[in-house]
């Protein structure tokens, strides 16, 4: 088994609280928790992706750093421990996070992974136009195996010229 931890990517924690630890996410806040994990000997860091937060009171995470952004930074400053981003795959297209793994891959010597998300909080895409539309919801799985298949091919071949009924590639390069 192994263990890791969220880092606080957005702000006030996992509870929405007025009685729970108030607090801004920062880079040095998650350094801070990352070199501690990492000595503590922690396996992973994982971070989620909060494009819009939920308001009220205490504005839960309504403030929040961008997953890809901040774990390449915190894959510069540790040295052993394994780092997730996440990546929300109604907004970032197969090559290009494809493309943003191989370069944080580089940077933490082969101890990056990558946690895909297929969208489910309307307001996050819709406040964007992004929001694909009500069957999302019963399509998102499939949608998300044809960007799972690409991602495959990328990183095994640096080529993909899938054909899917979401994702059409035409002889796309994506080589580290």
């Amino acid at each position: 088994m192994q263990v890791g931890v969220f880092v606080p990517i957005n702000n006030n924690g996992w509870l929405i609280s007025e009685n729970a630890p108030q607090y801004m996410p920062s880079f040095d806040l998650n350094k801070e928790i990352a070199q501690r994990a990492e000595k503590y000997g922690l396996d992973f860091l994982l971070s989620m992706i909060k494009l819009r937060g939920f308001g009220g009171k205490t504005e839960f995470w309504e403030y929040g750093l961008e997953s890809f952004t901040l774990m390449a930074g915190l894959a510069a400053v540790t040295e052993k421990i394994k780092i997730y981003a996440t990546c929300p795959t109604l907004i970032i297209p197969p090559a290009f996070a494809a493309r943003m793994c191989n370069t944080i891959d580089s940077i933490s010597h082969g101890r990056f992974g990558l946690n895909l998300i297929t969208g489910w909080q309307k307001p996050e895409y819709s406040q964007m136009g992004l929001w694909p539309g009500e069957d999302h919801f019963r399509n998102r799985y499939k949608m998300l195996d044809e960007y799972a298949h690409i991602l495959r091919e990328l990183w095994e071949t640096g080529r993909s010229d899938f054909k899917g009924d979401y994702y059409q590639m035409d002889d796309c390069l994506v080589r580290p």
